[in-house]
């Protein structure tokens, strides 16, 4: 690990930690919107100094999704409102959908290795559904389409196995365990009821996500330019 991923990964975690102290503790404006803009913009920039290449699509779907997420986590702060919720579920669908692009690849995959992959999906959907279902009313075609969106993620970053190093896959795929964890007690928050510790668990769930999906992109092709001399090497 390079001395900047340390630094970067330092930075990155008081900030976020600093978002969540400020999300429980302090009033939203201005604190709130000031602490999200560093945690994540921080996250957006050093994505963008690794990864931006001007005619590189694929590293840049990466930067466009980061980017789409960063703007709907400003707009979803203003959760009670309900057309700045849907803009942001939008944005979050969207996000979802470059990383989905960043996730595929064109090597086969075996189908039996799929059949566990849908059986726990299933087996998730309907244990979230039986607990927030009475109470979807309108949302429920736009929280159906969020969760059918993450799963699709979910699913291109679980047949990754094979395509990309093992530390690569691994890291990406706890990343997107992490984005579900965090949505999942969202949507239960919403719409059923409280959870233990759910402020603290929806921020710093969806802070992993992102930096340990970044970092599993970074090391994807075992490879990474830090310096104009420099090569770190993914086990």
């Amino acid at each position: 690990m390079t001395k900047q991923l340390i630094y970067f990964s330092i930075i990155f975690f008081s900030l976020l930690f600093l978002d969540i102290y400020t999300k429980i503790n302090l009033e939203v404006v201005p604190y709130r919107y000031i602490t999200k803009i560093l945690a994540v913009g921080s996250l957006v920039s050093f994505t963008i100094f690794y990864f931006y290449k001007k005619k590189a699509l694929k590293n840049n779907l990466l930067i466009y999704g980061l980017f789409v997420f960063f703007i709907g986590d400003i707009i979803i702060i203003d959760h009670l409102n309900m057309v700045k919720f849907y803009v942001s579920l939008l944005l979050f669908v969207t996000g979802k959908l470059f990383y989905t692009l960043r996730f595929m690849h064109k090597e086969d995959f075996s189908i039996k290795r799929l059949m566990p992959f849908f059986i726990v999906c299933f087996l998730y959907v309907s244990i979230v559904y039986n607990f927030i279902f009475p109470n979807l009313k309108l949302y429920f075609i736009p929280i159906t389409l969020y969760f059918f969106i993450t799963l699709l993620m979910t699913l291109f970053a679980y047949i990754r196995k094979g395509v990309v190093n093992r530390k690569s896959y691994y890291l990406v795929l706890c990343g997107v365990g992490f984005f579900i964890v965090s949505e999942t007690t969202m949507v239960i928050k919403m719409f059923y009821g409280d959870v233990l510790f759910q402020d603290f668990l929806v921020m710093f769930c969806y802070g992993v996500a992102q930096y340990f999906i970044v970092l599993g992109l970074m090391i994807e092709n075992k490879t990474l330019k830090v310096e104009n001399n420099s090569i770190l090497q993914a086990p």
